[in-house]
């Protein structure tokens, strides 16, 4: 469904179903500088793409492990350059696409260690280009260059300040401060982007 900034119905599309603009258990939303809307599709395998009026444009994946395929993408993300970045779930790893569904980069791989996951759930990109990942169960933050290199990570599993119980969503604004939904301790946390608490 689209609404205005303060809440006003505007559009809505979507039905159950692997058709072109139906969904199975949609959950991840983003928008690219011409204002197309592309949404993991998580149940069917799947980013699908749409005007911003709900008018089917693309879609690309399938179930599986190779390049360009999912196993429930979880998140989306689109950069200022409008690459499509995808929380790839349960294969643990974010693939990079161009508008289009080309595969651009991948990166990641099953574990605790720097550059691996457990169940990704979150992207999001700022300005600069840098990605930061909700690793939801690793509780933590990843962030990385445009290309897939590690930078920086924070987070533990606790319920402290900077601590996580599960990371379930992460966005960042125009500032460049990362905020984190911290699923089971019912809080959103805002960091900056070196993932100092705010």
């Amino acid at each position: 469904q689209k609404f205005s900034a303060s809440g006003q119905f505007l559009a809505k599309w979507g039905s159950q179903g692997n058709a072109n603009g139906q969904f199975e258990f949609p959950t991840g939303v983003a928008v690219d500088s011409a204002g197309n809307v592309y949404v993991a599709d998580t149940d069917n395998r799947r980013i699908q793409k749409f005007s911003d009026l709900g008018q089917f444009l693309a879609k690309w994946g399938s179930q599986g492990n190779a390049d360009g395929q999912f196993q429930y993408p979880e998140a989306v993300a689109v950069d200022s350059a409008d690459n499509v970045y995808v929380a790839d779930r349960n294969n643990h790893r974010i693939q990079k696409f161009s508008t289009s569904g080309q595969l651009l980069a991948k990166w990641g791989s099953h574990g605790h260690a720097d550059d691996q996951f457990d169940s990704p759930e979150g992207v999001a990109v700022d300005s600069a280009g840098n990605v930061y990942v909700a690793d939801r169960n690793n509780r933590r933050i990843q962030k990385f260059s445009a290309s897939g290199q590690f930078l920086a990570k924070w987070g533990s599993a606790g319920n402290a300040d900077g601590q996580f119980q599960t990371t379930g969503g992460v966005a960042v604004d125009s500032s460049g401060n990362v905020y984190v939904a911290d699923t089971i301790n019912h809080r959103i946390q805002k960091f900056s982007a070196s993932g100092q608490l705010l």
